[in-house]
């Protein structure tokens, strides 16, 4: 079980790696719903599960979750352009289910994220300076 944080252990920069991953979600789109950003997260993290595997684990309607994986993808609807991170695919044993998977470019955006929460010494070097 997780012990809730107390507000003498806060401390001001410990969200700074929060605020950058928020900041890069913003580099696609300044008005991203942070819903579409949790569901580009649990995709990146469990790559193949589908859309109503989505909708389970973020609590939401499974047209919620299919709105957001279309956000994601490369069309959105009536013909607008997605975000290309995502993919969903039809389950070649059931057809009527989807299959979520990241593009390149949602893996080049998985990588960064990870970067900017894990960052390496000399990207620490530069994270502090900027």
């Amino acid at each position: 079980m997780a012990v809730p944080i107390r507000g003498a252990d806060w401390r001001p920069e410990a969200l700074d790696p929060l605020v950058r991953v928020l900041e890069e979600f913003r580099t696609l789109d300044p008005d991203l719903p942070i819903q579409y950003a949790l569901s580009f997260l649990t995709i990146a993290q469990n790559e193949g599960l589908s859309i109503r595997d989505l909708s389970e684990r973020l609590g939401i309607a499974q047209s919620s979750a299919s709105r957001n994986v279309a956000a994601l993808s490369r069309w959105h609807s009536f013909g607008k352009e997605g975000l290309d991170l995502v993919r969903a695919e039809e389950d070649p044993r059931e057809r009527r289910r989807k299959i979520v998977t990241l593009t390149e470019k949602g893996r080049d955006m998985a990588g960064r994220l990870t970067d900017l929460l894990h960052p390496t010494p000399p990207q620490r070097m530069t994270l502090r300076s900027a």
